[in-house]
């Protein structure tokens, strides 16, 4: 009689018995928490890059500022002079 009960609790090399069943289910729980775990750190750790209330507000204000404004592209030699006055004004602290 016991060898009917243990060939019924494992039939073709599975182990049917609540034992393993429940150590299966630890086993699953832990790593399905584990893994909410580490996915909240993740998500934790990526910068929130949406706009704010604020940084809409000067983007739009940027916006408003510079379309007025047009590119006007620098002659030689206004970049030779601006290249001569950053290296004159220019002082190395170490």
């Amino acid at each position: 009689m016991s060898e009917d009960k243990e060939s019924e609790v494992k039939r073709e090399g599975v182990d049917f018995s609540k034992r393993a069943f429940i150590k299966t289910a630890l086993i699953g729980g832990i790593a399905v928490a584990s893994g909410a775990v580490i996915a909240k750190k993740i998500a934790s750790n990526i910068p929130n890059t949406g706009l704010t209330k604020a940084s809409v507000s000067d983007e739009l204000q940027q916006d408003r500022v510079m379309k007025d404004k047009e590119f006007v592209v620098m002659s030689k030699e206004e970049k030779d002079r601006m290249v001569k006055m950053f290296v004159s004004e220019y002082s190395y602290k170490a």
